[in-house]
């Protein structure tokens, strides 16, 4: 497919160029045969000029008596005349023909032209007749008799010799002219052909490199031409990418390893204080709890890790049995700490009994994302509102609260990675912009979504709608729809 495209390419680039010239070539053709047609009748004014002199200097009139001095003239004027006399005529003042040749008499021409040399006293121009039937160039020439009588004299000239020689310099222009362009096409052609086998080959090499495979280079001919410089530089970006990408990897192989370190310590600690905690149900409960929220934070980090690293950022979920009411009531007891803290009230209605096949260290990392944010921009004293139902077969998660709110013109971009909002950025909050973003992610990965609806100076509300049922189940998993909110 892709070579049929580039041969498309190679097509579209020798047509344009062989149209580009011949449109040139052609307009070459069409002045140079103007200026030679122009010179090759040029000639014939020229010939025709020098007859009406010749003529002339045997031409002698009296009273209307019309004599030649041929028999005084040399061989050469004798010949000119000689050549001159079969498109001949001398007319006087009124038009009247005084005398003429009977070549010249069948071809019965109007007066206008001689009667313009007449009256101007300069030599006049006609033509009469097409190519091919008595096509003539005529000279009018004015001539005084004695007494001053004025008479006008008309010598023609056939212009059989330069319609030909025109006619043949067409011929020969309609002959070259397609043999040139489709030389000039042929050329394009094999020229677009080598210069696209090059991008084909640049473009080959170039479907190899991979983010994780960086250690390919696309091809450099040696011709030292503006695809090699390309490809140079190219080669150059894909270096430094390479280099980038070896210290990100490095970088989180080694974040990996500082969290998870931590992490297996607490978790064994935890588990010797189980062990150790003799009968006591609130000490065990407590320290069950938190092994589970180190078990999901240890999820919660491996899969962010293997975000960071994704190609696509598709989360890879292992969907489980879960009850999202437990879930979501965890996350909400478990952040209440942190929003008294800030004199903030933190309430959720929780429909109890919600099951569903649910990956809960993602959803984990999703309650806790909003829940942070709602408390870290609320103002203070405010409130957090978190519901939880069932409807239509969708978990509906709502997250609402009376912070400051975002402007309509940001809501589009808060679920961008790396977008922080104005006034985000100007607060003293810390933050990346990853949070909303792995939201997003996590919702659309269960096959849900997330939307906003925000108020300036009046809150937030996040509302977050899951499907219960993986795709391909044909049964939902057992919920107790008709329970009373807590």
């Amino acid at each position: 497919m892709k070579v049929l495209l580039l041969r498309r390419l190679g097509f579209r680039l020798a047509f344009k160029q062989t149209l580009t010239f011949a449109l040139l070539v052609i307009f070459l053709a069409w002045s140079a045969y103007a200026l030679l047609a122009r010179r090759i009748y040029g000639q014939v004014d020229e010939e025709l000029q020098d007859r009406s002199i010749a003529v002339r200097s045997m031409l002698q009139i009296r009273n209307h008596d019309i004599g030649w001095l041929n028999e005084q003239a040399d061989p050469e004027v004798k010949t000119q005349f000689a050549k001159s006399i079969r498109y001949y005529q001398l007319l006087d003042e009124q038009g009247k023909i005084i005398e003429s040749s009977r070549e010249m008499a069948d071809l019965h021409l109007p007066f206008g032209a001689a009667r313009q040399a007449l009256q101007s006293g300069h030599n006049s121009w006609e033509s009469h007749g097409s190519p091919g039937d008595d096509h003539l160039r005529i000279l009018n020439t004015p001539v005084l008799g004695l007494k001053q009588q004025q008479f006008v004299m008309r010598i023609g000239v056939s212009l059989d010799d330069g319609d030909e020689n025109c006619r043949r310099l067409r011929l020969y222009m309609l002959l070259l002219l397609p043999f040139i362009i489709l030389a000039h096409a042929a050329n394009a052609w094999i020229m677009a052909a080598n210069s696209l086998k090059r991008l084909e080959q640049v473009s080959a090499a170039a479907r190899q490199i991979t983010p994780f495979d960086l250690s390919k280079r696309l091809p450099v001919s040696g011709r030292q031409d503006e695809l090699d410089e390309l490809a140079v530089s190219l080669n150059a970006v894909i270096g430094r990418l390479q280099s980038s990408f070896q210290r990100m990897s490095e970088f989180l192989r080694t974040l990996s390893h500082e969290i998870r370190q931590p992490l297996t310590v607490l978790r064994s600690e935890t588990e010797q204080a189980l062990r150790r905690g003799g009968s006591d149900t609130n000490y065990q409960d407590t320290l069950s709890k938190q092994l589970e929220h180190v078990e999901l934070l240890a999820r919660t980090v491996s899969d962010l890790m293997e975000l960071a690293q994704s190609e696509n950022e598709e989360l890879k979920l292992q969907r489980e049995r879960e009850d999202l009411s437990e879930l979501v009531q965890a996350a909400i007891d478990g952040m209440r700490q942190q929003a008294s803290e800030r004199g903030i009230q933190l309430s959720g209605r929780v429909q109890p009994n919600i099951i569903g096949a649910l990956d809960a260290g993602q959803i984990w990392r999703l309650l806790l994302n909003l829940l942070d944010n709602a408390i870290k921009f609320n103002r203070a004293n405010g409130k957090i509102d978190v519901t939880l139902a069932v409807m239509n077969d969708m978990a509906m998660i709502s997250i609402s609260d009376t912070g400051s709110g975002i402007a309509a013109e940001e809501q589009i971009h808060v679920f961008e990675r790396g977008y922080r909002t104005a006034a985000a950025r100007k607060s003293s909050v810390p933050g990346t912009g990853l949070g909303l973003h792995f939201a997003r992610a996590i919702a659309e990965a269960h096959g849900g979504r997330i939307e906003l609806h925000s108020v300036p100076n009046e809150g937030s509300c996040f509302h977050v709608s899951l499907p219960l049922r993986a795709p391909g189940e044909t049964t939902l998993p057992a919920v107790q729809r008709d329970a009373t909110i807590n």
